[in-house]
């Protein structure tokens, strides 16, 4: 009777820890992004939507592959000084699309809070100046960047909010050169707030 119930309760133990072995759902939000540039503007508004996996390597400790398509939307809007001072200058917006392959660590810090870190490589899908098309040299086929962030899990359900640091210079190389020598840098930030749920949970 002991070796049964001690036989029962491994059963109910193992499965417990399958049910948080993986987990796979789907995800929307918010982007709010900018560069490291004097000439376009801070925290332009654009979107994000995928798919997330968590992989789990023990009671804290997973591993969350994601997918997704978001766009990098740039603004720029000299002021009426700039405008006189260079008549070059002029109103732009840039809409960029990018997959996106984020690979994160994941420390669940307390029973609904997770902990976020790690890398992600996007790959510029295409790009569009004004509403149209932008030449292809204009911006760089990929982008490196570090992420960090939180996730609020309610049953389900979840919240989550990051910050991403983009490390390479996302113009073009040869745009740059060609552009009189400009050797300015154009590294993103970005803010992503968004929800999403699972779809099941093994």
């Amino acid at each position: 009777m002991k070796k049964l119930f001690f036989f029962l309760m491994s059963i109910m133990a193992l499965n417990a820890q399958a049910q948080n072995k993986f987990a796979l759902g789907i995800k929307l939000g918010q982007n709010f992004s900018s560069v490291n540039n004097v000439n376009v503007d801070h925290n332009a508004a654009s979107f994000h939507i995928g798919a997330a996996a968590q992989i789990g390597l023990g009671p804290s400790f997973s591993i969350a592959p994601e997918v997704i398509l978001t766009q990098t939307k740039l603004e720029s809007n000299p002021s009426v000084l700039e405008l006189l001072g260079n008549s070059a200058l002029k109103p732009e917006t840039y809409h960029l699309n990018y997959l996106a392959i984020p690979v994160l660590a994941q420390y669940k810090a307390f029973k609904s809070l997770v902990l976020q870190a790690g890398p992600q490589y996007s790959i510029l899908l295409d790009q569009k100046k004004d509403g149209k098309e932008a030449a292809r040299l204009a911006f760089e086929t990929g982008e490196f960047a570090i992420v960090g962030g939180a996730k609020l899990d309610l049953n389900g359900f979840f919240l989550y909010g990051r910050y991403v640091i983009g490390m390479n210079n996302i113009r073009s190389a040869n745009e740059l050169s060609n552009n009189l020598g400009d050797q300015s840098t154009w590294k993103t930030r970005q803010w992503q707030l968004g929800v999403g749920f699972s779809l099941f949970n093994y």
